[in-house]
């Protein structure tokens, strides 16, 4: 057994924050997770009612690792948690309480480094876009060559996993105009939710961890489409601020 013990020292009243975004994302994928045994949350002391201490105990070091990767010493980046915690930290011991590693520590700071380069910097990767690109509908024969097909899914991923708007989408990726476009043709016609199943598919735990603010609890689709500047709810869809110049669509939800 190995029992790994998170710490995280909260900024002044952001506990309810950072405990409604463990409850919501991370919780739920620990859960799942084979070769959890327990999972303990500690409850607030009177001296340190800023502290959030999380205790899992895992059946081996293989299970740990299957959960959180080649660098489980560390810790886990959930989005949004750089944001309100001042430094975290975390140890790892065996069922007798002797440590196995050092423990970990780290402020803030470097926290929200990390989290912006994992959510940031990552692409489609070869065997990804091998695995979605047959789902892709073919490109029309007449008229104006289709924008690239890779690029143009790079970029609703990067929107769909930080969040941005559209016209702040880099210029790496293309056009934002021509990524919102793509993306709600392959909503209304059905193709999205096939490359989006694809894709989950080929997420480990960690890299799910890194997704989760842009899922459902329980099924692996999109559930914050994009943060636009103005919406509305009508029954169940959510009509999103278009592009300058282009008219909104209904996306659902």
């Amino acid at each position: 057994m190995i029992l790994r013990v998170f710490r995280a020292r909260l900024k002044p009243g952001r506990r309810a924050t950072y405990e409604a975004l463990f409850y919501r994302h991370a919780l739920p994928l620990m859960r799942k997770a084979p070769g959890n045994v327990a999972i303990h949350i500690g409850q607030p002391q009177p001296d340190r009612p800023d502290e959030f201490v999380l205790a899992t105990v895992w059946t081996d070091l293989a299970a740990l690792q299957a959960y959180t990767g080649a660098n489980w010493r560390e810790i886990m980046i959930l989005p949004g948690e750089a944001e309100l915690v001042e430094e975290v930290g975390v140890q790892h011991f065996d069922e007798a309480f002797h440590p196995l590693t050092e423990p970990h520590a780290e402020v803030a700071a470097e926290t929200l480094r990390r989290e912006h380069r994992a959510t940031r910097s990552a692409r489609l990767r070869d065997e990804q876009w091998e695995r979605v690109r047959s789902l892709l509908p073919p490109p029309a024969r007449a008229g104006r060559p289709r924008a690239d097909d890779r690029r143009t899914l790079d970029g609703i991923l990067y929107i769909l996993r930080t969040g941005s708007r559209w016209q702040d989408l880099p210029r790496a990726y293309g056009s934002h105009v021509t990524c919102w476009r793509r993306f709600a043709e392959w909503q209304a016609s059905g193709v999205w939710e096939r490359v989006w199943q694809a894709f989950f598919d080929t997420l480990d735990v960690s890299e799910r961890l890194v997704w989760a603010p842009a899922l459902l609890p329980d099924q692996p689709v999109p559930r914050r489409r994009v943060r636009a500047s103005r919406s509305t709810s009508h029954g169940g869809s959510v009509i999103q601020a278009a592009p300058a110049g282009l008219r909104a669509r209904p996306i659902r939800g």
